[in-house]
C-alpha cells in the first residue's frame, strides 16, 4: 500500500441518497482503495478543461491531477506519495455522480461549484493542516468556489445550484448548516460582481477603508501587472550571501553564493562553494533530492555533513531557499484576499507598512511516535504604504522535537527579511538586496550568539516567460 504524507487532509464528498452535503476525513489509503478496488482513468477532458480553466483565472499552474474514478458518488480531494516519495496531490471525481447533481440542479454549474470547491481546499492551505474537518474550512471554500465561478460567468443561482440536494439544515461540529454555505457562495460571487467602493489606496488612507485585496491589487499593478506576471514562468539568477552568526565584534563574514532557477512548483539550486560542488532540488516545496554535480545519480533528503552527520531536511530546505521564493506564492493571495487578514500599519527599517497575516500552517516531520517534530509557522507580509512594494517579511516558527511521542525540545525561530534594491527585469520589479536576521528564542530567551545576520545581493536575474518555451 502506498501511504500518504502524515499531514495529508482527504476532503470527501458524502453523496448518499439524502445528500448530505461535502465532508471531509483524515485517512491512509492508495487512489485505487479509495475507488473501492475500480481502477482510476484519466479525467474526462470536459473535466480537464473546466479546471484548467478555474487556474487561468487565477493565474496558477495546476499542481494536482484530475483523475476519473468510478462508483465513488464521491469527489475526494487527496495527497498520495508516489514510488519516489514525492508527495502528488489528487483530485479524484465520479463522473456519474458529478452527472447526477447537474440533472437534479437543473444546470452544469452544480458539478462546476464542487470541482471548485475542492480546488479552494488546496489552495487555501487546508491540505497543510491535520486538524480535520470544521466549519471555517468549509465556509472559506464555498466563498472561494462562488468567487471562482463568478469569474467564470455563472449567474448567483447558477453558483448557489452545488447545494440544491444539501440537506443539513443546521450547523454540525464539523460543517455548517445549508444557510450559511448559500451566503457563503453569495458572498464569494458578490466580491466579483458587486466590489465594495472604490478606493484610492495610498499612506494617507484611513484604515477603516482599508483591506487585503486593495493591497494585494496596488501591489501587483506596482510590479508590473498582473498579466505580465502570470506570464513568468521562471527566474534565474544568483544570489551572494554575507553572514555572520552571533553578537562577537569584529568578526569576518562568511562569504557563499547559490545559484537558482525558481519556478511555481520546484527550485533548482546549485552549490559550488565546496570541494564537491552539489545541486538540489525542492519540488512543492515538499520533496528534497541533491547530487554532485559531476555525477548523474539524485539522493533522498539533504547532503549529509561530512559522511556522518545527518541534516534535517526540514532546516536544509529553509538554509538554500532564495530571497524571492514568494514570487509564485503571491498569485494565491490576489486570488483569494480574503484568507489573509489586514493588521494595520507598523513602521519596519524606518518604512511605514500595511501588515497582511497570512494563515497559520501547522506541518509535522518525522514520526512523532518515534522522533519528528511538529512547526507552526505564522506569516506576515509588509508592503510599503508609499510605493506598494512587499517590504518585508517576517517569518514565526514555533518548532517542537517529539521522541517516542513526548515533545522533548521546544523552541521560537524568527526570520526577519528587508527587501530594497528593486530593479526592472523585463518590466517584472524585483529586489536586489535583501538584509536578513534569524533569531532563536528558547523558553523566551533570545539566544544572542545563534542569531544569523546577512547580507544578500541578488545578481544574473533572468525571466523565461510562457512564450519562450
Amino acid at each position: 500500500m502506498k501511504y500518504l504524507v502524515p499531514i495529508l487532509l482527504i476532503l470527501l464528498l458524502h453523496a448518499q441518497s439524502n445528500a448530505q452535503g461535502f465532508q471531509q476525513d483524515i485517512v491512509i489509503e492508495d487512489i485505487d482503495e479509495l475507488c473501492f478496488g475500480y481502477q482510476s482513468e484519466m479525467a474526462d477532458p470536459e473535466a480537464e478543461l473546466i479546471v484548467d480553466q478555474m487556474m487561468a483565472q487565477m493565474q496558477l499552474k495546476k499542481v494536482f491531477k484530475l483523475r476519473k474514478c468510478a462508483e465513488i458518488n464521491n469527489a475526494i480531494a487527496t495527497i498520495e506519495q508516489d514510488e519516489n516519495g514525492n508527495s502528488q496531490p489528487y483530485i479524484l471525481y465520479d463522473p456519474k455522480w458529478l452527472n447526477g447533481m447537474d440533472n437534479s440542479s437543473k444546470t452544469d454549474w452544480a458539478s462546476i461549484g464542487v470541482l471548485a470547491h475542492e480546488v479552494g481546499h488546496f489552495l487555501l492551505y487546508h491540505a497543510l493542516n491535520k486538524k480535520g474537518s470544521n466549519p471555517r474550512w468549509e465556509i472559506d471554500a464555498d466563498r472561494f468556489a462562488g468567487k471562482t465561478m463568478a469569474m467564470m460567468g455563472s449567474t448567483l443561482e447558477e453558483a448557489q445550484s452545488m447545494f440544491d440536494n444539501y440537506t443539513l439544515i443546521e450547523d454540525s461540529r464539523t460543517h455548517p448548516g445549508k444557510v450559511k454555505r448559500l451566503e457563503a457562495v453569495k458572498t464569494g460571487w458578490m466580491n466579483v460582481n458587486n466590489p465594495t467602493k472604490n478606493v484610492v489606496l495610498n499612506e494617507n488612507t484611513s484604515d477603516r477603508d482599508i483591506n487585503p485585496e486593495l493591497i494585494f491589487t496596488r501591489y501587483f499593478k506596482k510590479m508590473g501587472g498582473l498579466k505580465n506576471m502570470g506570464l513568468v514562468k521562471q527566474i534565474q539568477f544568483k544570489e551572494v550571501i554575507s553572514e555572520k552568526i552571533g553578537v562577537k565584534v569584529g568578526q569576518k563574514a562568511k562569504e557563499y553564493a547559490y545559484e537558482y532557477e525558481l519556478s511555481s512548483n520546484k527550485t533548482r539550486v546549485i552549490s559550488r562553494n565546496f570541494s564537491d560542488p552539489e545541486e538540489y532540488l525542492i519540488v512543492n516545496n515538499d520533496s528534497l533530492s541533491f547530487k554532485y554535480l559531476d555525477k548523474e545519480k539524485w539522493n533522498q533528503g539533504a547532503p549529509k555533513i561530512g559522511t556522518t552527520v545527518n541534516q534535517d531536511p526540514y532546516d536544509f530546505k529553509r538554509k538554500i531557499r532564495p530571497s524571492i521564493f514568494y514570487f509564485f506564492d503571491d498569485f494565491l493571495w490576489i486570488s483569494n484576499p480574503e484568507i489573509t487578514d489586514y493588521r494595520r500599519r507598523k513602521d519596519v527599517d524606518d518604512e511605514e507598512c500595511f501588515t497582511i497575516e497570512l494563515p497559520e500552517i501547522t506541518m509535522e516531520h518525522g514520526n512523532l511516535n518515534k522522533k519528528g517534530k511538529r512547526i507552526v509557522l505564522t506569516k506576515r507580509y509588509y508592503y510599503s504604504t508609499y510605493s506598494g512594494l512587499l517590504h518585508a517579511i517576517e517569518e514565526e516558527e514555533e518548532i517542537t522535537e517529539y521522541k517516542r511521542g513526548q515533545p522533548k525540545n521546544g523552541y521560537t525561530r524568527k526570520t526577519e527579511m528587508v527587501l530594497s534594491g528593486y530593479e526592472s527585469v523585463d518590466v517584472i520589479l524585483l529586489p536586489t538586496i535583501i538584509s536578513k536576521k534569524i533569531t532563536f528564542y528558547k523558553s523566551d530567551i533570545l539566544q544572542e550568539n545563534e542569531t544569523i545576520f546577512q547580507e544578500r545581493k541578488i545578481t544574473d536575474l533572468e525571466l523565461k516567460q510562457a512564450s519562450t518555451f
